[in-house]
C-alpha cells in the first residue's frame, strides 16, 4: 500500500514540483532567519550602517550606509519569512539573491570566510525566482500567479 503511494505520488511530476519547491522555500526561509536576518534586522541604525559600510564598500559604494544594510536586514528577515510562506516569492527571492551575491563579494574580496553559503543562498533564490512559489503557496492562493 504504502509503495503504491510513492509511486503515484512521483509519477505525478507537478506535484513533486510543488513539494520540492514548499521544502526548498521553507528550508531556506528558516536558515536565512534564523542564521542572519533575525539579529541583522533587530540590531537598529547602528548595526545596519556597520553592515552596510562593510558590505558595500567592497564594491565601491560608500554612501548610505544604514540603507544599505537595512536592505540586507530585510531581505534576510521580512524577505526570507514572505519567501517562507510563499508570498511575493520571485521578489523577495530577488532581493535576497542580490543581497547574497554582494555577501559573495565581500567573502571573496576581504578574504575573510568563506563564500560558500551566501553563494549556496544566491543559486537558491535564483532558483526560486525562476520557478516562483509553486501551488502550496500564498502567491498561488491569493494571486493565481504562479502557474
Amino acid at each position: 500500500m504504502m509503495n503504491n503511494y510513492f509511486l503515484k505520488l512521483f509519477n505525478d511530476c507537478n506535484k513533486c514540483r510543488n513539494y520540492g519547491l514548499l521544502v526548498l522555500r521553507i528550508g531556506v526561509a528558516y536558515l536565512i532567519i534564523t542564521n542572519h536576518g533575525w539579529d541583522k534586522i533587530t540590531g537598529g541604525p547602528d548595526r545596519w550602517a556597520g553592515i552596510g559600510t562593510f558590505g558595500m564598500k567592497h564594491l565601491g559604494i560608500t554612501f548610505l550606509p544604514a540603507f544599505w544594510g537595512f536592505m540586507a536586514a530585510f531581505s534576510e528577515s521580512i524577505g526570507a519569512f514572505l519567501i517562507g510562506i510563499g508570498l511575493g516569492t520571485r521578489v523577495a527571492a530577488g532581493l535576497l539573491m542580490i543581497t547574497m551575491l554582494v555577501a559573495v563579494n565581500m567573502h571573496i574580496t576581504s578574504g575573510e570566510g568563506s563564500p560558500e553559503m551566501a553563494l549556496l543562498y544566491a543559486f537558491a533564490s535564483a532558483a526560486l525566482m525562476l520557478a516562483g512559489a509553486g501551488d502550496l503557496s500564498l502567491d498561488k492562493k491569493l494571486f493565481l500567479a504562479d502557474k
